[in-house]
Order: C-alpha cells, then sequence, then structure tokens
C-alpha cells in the first residue's frame, strides 16, 4: 500500500527523480558548454551532423576535440532523458482521449525530428551554401508538436489535474530538441555567418534550463496550502526576469564584448544585487513563503556571494590586462575562472526561477498515483457509522 507521503505528490516518485536527473545532466552539460567557450574549442570539429555512434568512436587526444565532442555527447544524453520524462509525464493524464493524443504526438515530433536529422546528414558532404533544409521531416516534426500541444493545453481547458506540468514537459523537450538543432547549425553555418550562433545558442540554453528546473519544483511534493504574500509572489518573478537579462548581457560580453554590453552587465549586476537582498529579506519574514523556501534561499544567498566574487576576478583576467582583450592568452586558470563565473550565472537564475515557480505554486489536489490510497479513506468513512451503530446496539454497553 502506497504511503501517505507518495499520495501527496503530483507524479509518481520517480518521475520527480528523473526530472532532477534531467536539471543535473543539464548543468554538467552547461559545465562542458562554458569551457567550449572558455577554450574557444566550438569548431573543434567541423563536422556536423553526426550519427550517434560517431560521438563515441571518434575522440582525439586534443583538449579542445575532447571537450566539444564530450558536449555533443551529454547533448545527445540529455535528449533522451528528456524524451522519457515527456512520456512519463504524458502517461499520467486521466483522459485516455488526451493522454493518447498528446502520446502520439511527441512519437511524431521525434519520428519527424530524426527525419529531418536524417535528411541533413544525408548532405553532410554538400557545401554549406547547397545544402536544403529536409521540408518532410520539418513539417512532421511541427505536426507532431502541434499535435502534443494542442492536447496537453486541451487538458488544462478541461481543467485535468497536473495539466501544466505535462505541457511545460512537452514544452521543454521541444526546447531540447531547438538547442540541438543550434548548436549543430552553429558548426555548419560558420563558414556563412561566423560565430553569432553561439550566442544564441548560449542564451536558449538558461530557457532550457529553466524550463528542466521548472519541472523539478513543479513535480516536487506539494506546497503548503497557506498563502505567500504578493510582494513575495511579484518580487521573485522580477527577480527572475533581471537574472535573465543579466545572463544575456553575459553571454554578449563573453561572445562579442563590446563597452555598452560591460556596462549594461555591470549596471544590471548592481540591480539584480539588490533586489536579491531585498526579495530574500522579504521571503524570510514570511512565514508561508519560508516554509516553501528555506533551503533555496540560503542557496541563492551562496550563489550570489560566490558570484560576485568570480565576476571580478573574471573581469579582471580578460579586461584588465594592459593589452586588449582578444589578445589575452588562455590559460587554465582564466578560462576556468570564466567557466565557474558563468555556471555560477546559471545556477543563480535557475534558482531564481525554482525559488518564483515555489513561491507562485497552488497547493492543489494532487495527481493520483493509486486508487488504492481513494479507496481505503472511502471505505473506512463509509463503514464508521456502522461501526458506531453495532457497538451501541451490543447488549449491556449502556447499562455498564
Amino acid at each position: 500500500m502506497p504511503s501517505m507521503t507518495e499520495s501527496l505528490r503530483p507524479v509518481p516518485r520517480w518521475l520527480h527523480i528523473w526530472a532532477v536527473l534531467a536539471v543535473v545532466a543539464t548543468f554538467l552539460l552547461l559545465a562542458v558548454g562554458q569551457m567550449v567557450t572558455s577554450f574557444h574549442a566550438g569548431m573543434a570539429d567541423p563536422i556536423w551532423p553526426t550519427e550517434p555512434w560517431y560521438l563515441a568512436s571518434n575522440f582525439k587526444l586534443d583538449l579542445g576535440y575532447l571537450i566539444e565532442h564530450s558536449h555533443r555527447i551529454l547533448g545527445f544524453s540529455i535528449g533522451i532523458i528528456v524524451s522519457v520524462l515527456a512520456f512519463g509525464l504524458l502517461f499520467g493524464e486521466r483522459c485516455s482521449k488526451t493522454k493518447w493524443v498528446s502520446l502520439a504526438g511527441v512519437v511524431i515530433l521525434l519520428g519527424g525530428y530524426g527525419d529531418f536529422h536524417g535528411g541533413l546528414i544525408a548532405q553532410r558532404d554538400a557545401l554549406t551554401a547547397d545544402v536544403k533544409l529536409p521540408m518532410r521531416g520539418a513539417v512532421t516534426t511541427l505536426f507532431g508538436l502541434a499535435l502534443a500541444l494542442g492536447a496537453t493545453a486541451y487538458g488544462i481547458a478541461i481543467h485535468s489535474r497536473g495539466a501544466a506540468i505535462r505541457l511545460v514537459g512537452v514544452v521543454a523537450l521541444a526546447a531540447v530538441m531547438t538547442q540541438g538543432l543550434l548548436g549543430g547549425f552553429r558548426v555548419r553555418l560558420h563558414e556563412l555567418i561566423g560565430p553569432d550562433l553561439a550566442t544564441i545558442h548560449g542564451i536558449f540554453a538558461q530557457v532550457v534550463f529553466g524550463l528542466l528546473v521548472s519541472l523539478a519544483v513543479l513535480t516536487a511534493r506539494s506546497v503548503p496550502d497557506v498563502l505567500v504574500s504578493r510582494k513575495v509572489r511579484i518580487g521573485a518573478v522580477v527577480l527572475a526576469v533581471l537574472l535573465f537579462v543579466q545572463v544575456v548581457w553575459g553571454a554578449l560580453v563573453r561572445h562579442a564584448p563590446t563597452i555598452l554590453t560591460q556596462k549594461l552587465h555591470f549596471l544590471t549586476a548592481f540591480l539584480a544585487t539588490g533586489i536579491a537582498v531585498w526579495w530574500l529579506m522579504c521571503a524570510l519574514y514570511d512565514p508561508a513563503a519560508k516554509r516553501r523556501i528555506r533551503l533555496g534561499a540560503h542557496l541563492l544567498s551562496v550563489l550570489l556571494l560566490v558570484q560576485i566574487y568570480l565576476g571580478v576576478e573574471a573581469w579582471m583576467e580578460k579586461f584588465g590586462q594592459s593589452i586588449p582583450w582578444d589578445m589575452v592568452k588562455i590559460t587554465k586558470e582564466n578560462a576556468t575562472i570564466r567557466t565557474l563565473h558563468a555556471l555560477i550565472g546559471s545556477g543563480l537564475l535557475a534558482t531564481a526561477l525554482g525559488l518564483a515557480v515555489r513561491v507562485r505554486q497552488s497547493a492543489t489536489s494532487p495527481v493520483p498515483v493509486t486508487e488504492t490510497v481513494r479507496d481505503i479513506r472511502a471505505e473506512a468513512s463509509s463503514s464508521q457509522p456502522s461501526l458506531v451503530t453495532a457497538g451501541a446496539s451490543q447488549p449491556g454497553d449502556s447499562t455498564a
């Protein structure tokens, strides 16, 4: 028989653990991706697209090549992890028609994506300017996505329990697939448009990470049924948006720094720090918010302090020298500092987003893991009056 704790979860426990695994794997992918940027290893292997087995059998004893290929392997692995997560979430749909339509949509989505990727592989040896988009795969992919999104959105319309979580799961899967294409096109189109797609690829990675963090929070145990103050709820959203803007400026500073982007990065950092301190004080003085986010608030505080220190060190290493920034020699030390600064920035944004989801989350009734608990409760409540009646009818009870 499942425990009472299990019945308070919006999804089965294994799905929450799987969502956390997706977050951990994506954080590792971000770490390797930041190393790709720090060591300028984005074009270490100019061949794309490739088959999955190509990634596992073409290593070279070169640091940049190993970093870049590790990044590709992790990206492919996360695609599998998030696909399983999406299927698991959709199987929890109570409406059978909605469930099977959304599952069919995801199957078509993945099949179309594979066909699209295969069409690009068939043109791998062609000149970049001569490559044509595989329209059949593209149309199939978009049709499957529309079907899955439509079915999950319909679940929200009919107030199906857990429908919002399933919708986020489908969106996260589509975002992971889009991010994979952005990474591939960054390699394939380098000779035509240069490294500009690397910046977009890096920024969109934060969107993917944020979606997966939100899923991990949404699939955790239900929150206490106590309303958090409006100031804390709005402040959490403002902080998350501000940190995302800060990450965007940071990506521009890393890939194509200008005086303007440096100034905006600094000014947004001061503003975000002030808002974060103010929000933490408000949240920790709100009993309802404190019950929900105590651990996350402490994590946000620690990451904020570490990020300020790393930001100063990263700027001094890149711009505080007596030579132009693009002539500064890459060393393991300064590459590590830059990587950590960017990675902690991602962690800070993800933490703020997770806290925003948590303080705004409603204590809705969970999706039943099984019917057993509900059946036992109903049986117990229906049998209680008969037990009282039976006890009262026992001879001698009233005169004892």
